[in-house]
């Protein structure tokens, strides 16, 4: 009897053990980690990813999706690792989105990255220009023979960059000095007087802008006249578009310049599930999600599946929107 009465227990405890790695390598093999390719730590992309990381993370217990967010050099380098399949998910300005899917040689490959697509749009970009008060910087055109941080390598700032320094026929040689700071030193290079303005295409309220402004003074330019205008009837992911007044210190106008959208965007080949899922964390939390970055409080649901979207939506964005009724 003692020895049945061993053999039982052991019987048990074997099945159990068995139940629990069973029931672990199960639920390992459930969980999905995915991670969002967002800008520099001091700009909105960053503080967007992991709002959106946050709300998915909300929901693990009953989807499985882990979510993390890294720092990057922005939008072009964004789309590359995504098209490389280093992301799972991009943030990136709805300008180079558009530029990826037709063929673009700022792009590692400038083959069509025709598998791209949206899950939704997210906030306004303007281009900004921040000057010392000291520049005599009073619009864009001012920007030559100045010395200008046009942005790094990989960054949206530097793609958009170059392409309006062809449109005014300008090159390097046209400032007295073109740096290459990335978002996190601008203001301080600004305030040293290491640079007399530097370029940002972000969503505001931001960090680095509010750092100049209140450090040393700085102040947002316009970026007005027939060379944007010529731009803007070029390409229709581009509109006017503004800065309101009082955001930052020494700015009691609204800044006129042009801008785009910044747009979510995924592979083709990410699964339906965990696309649906990013999207419904989000759109199923949007009164949080406004909450959470000043940059998203005009956000509006109808707006943010069509406003700056050049790529198809993803088909398990699709599946959400279609069942809420968005679609």
């Amino acid at each position: 009897m003692i020895f049945i009465s061993f053999l039982s227990r052991t019987f048990f405890n074997l099945t159990t053990v068995l139940l629990l790695l069973f029931s672990c390598t199960t639920q390992a093999e459930e969980r999905v980690y995915i991670t969002i390719g967002t800008g520099a730590v001091t700009g909105v992309y960053y503080p967007a990813g992991s709002s959106i990381c946050k709300l998915i993370n909300k929901g693990r217990l009953k989807h499985h999706i882990r979510c993390s967010v890294e720092s990057t050099a922005g939008s072009v380098d964004n789309i590359n690792a995504l098209r490389m399949g280093k992301m799972d998910a991009v943030i990136s300005q709805s300008d180079w989105q558009y530029q990826a899917f037709k063929g673009n040689s700022d792009f590692k490959s400038d083959s069509p990255y025709t598998n791209m697509r949206a899950l939704f749009s997210l906030y306004s970009e303007p281009f900004n220009i921040i000057a010392r008060r000291d520049s005599d910087i009073q619009n864009i055109h001012d920007l030559e023979g100045k010395r200008v941080n046009i942005g790094n390598i990989g960054s949206g700032d530097r793609a958009t960059i170059d392409m309006l320094m062809k449109q005014f026929s300008w090159t390097n040689k046209s400032f007295s000095l073109v740096t290459e700071y990335t978002g996190a030193g601008r203001a301080q290079a600004l305030c040293d007087n290491k640079i007399d303005a530097f370029i940002s295409i972000i969503g505001h309220p931001n960090a680095s802008i509010k750092e100049a402004t209140t450090a040393c003074q700085a102040r947002l330019v316009p970026a007005t006249g027939k060379h944007i205008d010529q731009l803007i009837n070029q390409h229709p992911y581009y509109a006017h578009t503004s800065v309101p007044a009082n955001l930052y210190l020494n700015n009691d106008k609204d800044i006129q310049s042009f801008g785009m959208l910044s747009v979510v965007s995924v592979d083709r080949s990410l699964s339906d599930e965990v696309a649906y899922q990013i999207t419904k964390a989000v759109f199923e939390n949007f009164d949080t999600f406004k909450r959470l970055h000043p940059a998203f409080s005009l956000l509006k649901k109808e707006n943010m599946i069509k406003d700056g979207i050049s790529v198809p939506l993803h088909t398990g964005a699709i599946r959400y929107y279609k069942e809420v009724g968005l679609l």
